[in-house]
């Protein structure tokens, strides 16, 4: 036996390892790292979020849109519900995911009609309602499955330059039962919360975070494993979206709801819109969810009757 063909033979034996250990874990994901992403199932199904001024006070609206931009028919759909995001599945269902502030964590609901169906917390690796787990952006994959991306380790405030704060994935094929993936990013110190990703038209993937008044934006080639690049200074809790065109929009929440547009891929901004959202009452309008592909806008709205301008 040659050398060469023994070699073969050694490359062949470890790609036969490397597809079995894809196939024990059923899927062909490479591995990421789990720590501040690890789920924990909350006792009792979950505690109530009771501050006013929290998700407590927060509901979910829901606007008709073609453009993304310019709203009509915006109504409430749920109440003590916050941080709302949006997709649409290849067979025309729209999932609404949201933190219920009933339990504390990310549940899962179906538009049906002018109404919601609330099907209920979500599970990750089998954990029901996963303690700490929060700010939900759920992305439609080319093979069917919901990518949800989120904050994975909400606890008691901790301050200091060393707080991290882990943004992390997990995919479904129902949409409701998780199976995690892994740390998508992490920071540390200032408060970095409420991710959103989106699939631009190279194919890479673009992730916007909140970072106080400010977004942080961050790129990835796979979907799964993110590094930062730049940070604006337009708003917060940030949503962003891909174009048919290929450009893609940027919205924050600042003056209400603005919006942005990138023609090359998240390097430069320009705005696009101001106060795109109805208040229907409210003081507070925030967290942006666009779905265009069912022309539904979802939003936060909270703090009662709005100050007089």
């Amino acid at each position: 036996m040659t050398p060469s063909f023994t070699a073969l033979l050694g490359l062949l034996s470890s790609l036969a390892l490397l597809l079995a250990g894809c196939s024990a874990r059923g899927d062909d994901l490479p591995a990421l790292p789990r720590e501040g992403c690890e789920p924990r199932p909350a006792p009792g199904g979950g505690a109530p979020v009771n501050d006013p001024n929290g998700p407590w006070g927060h509901q979910v609206v829901v606007a008709s849109t073609t453009d993304g931009v310019t709203l009509d028919g915006a109504h409430q759909v749920l109440d003590h519900a916050s941080v709302p995001d949006g997709v649409a599945l290849r067979d025309g269902r729209v999932l609404l995911y949201y933190v219920n502030a009933e339990t504390g964590a990310i549940h899962v609901a179906k538009l049906a009609g002018e109404t919601i169906e609330q099907l209920g917390a979500i599970s990750i690796d089998g954990a029901a309602a996963p303690i700490g787990a929060v700010d939900p952006d759920a992305v439609l994959l080319p093979n069917g499955k919901v990518r949800l991306f989120y904050l994975g380790n909400l606890g008691p405030p901790q301050l200091g330059a060393d707080k991290p704060w882990y943004i992390c994935s997990a995919d479904s094929e129902d949409g409701r039962s998780f199976k995690l993936t892994g740390r998508a990013i992490q920071f540390t110190g200032e408060p970095t919360t409420d991710p959103s990703v989106t699939r631009l038209s190279d194919g890479s993937w673009l992730m916007a975070v909140s970072r106080g008044p400010n977004t942080l934006l961050a790129r990835s080639k796979d979907g799964l494993s993110f590094e930062q690049y730049a940070s604006v200074d337009y708003g917060g809790v940030p949503e962003v979206s891909s174009l048919n065109d290929g450009r893609t929009r940027l919205y924050v929440c600042a003056r209400g709801i603005e919006s942005y547009l990138s023609n090359d891929r998240g390097t430069t901004w320009t705005r696009e819109a101001t106060n795109i959202a109805p208040n229907i009452g409210k003081a507070i309008v925030c967290d942006p969810s666009w779905v265009p592909t069912s022309n539904l806008f979802f939003y936060k709205t909270g703090g009662g009757a709005p100050p007089r301008p």
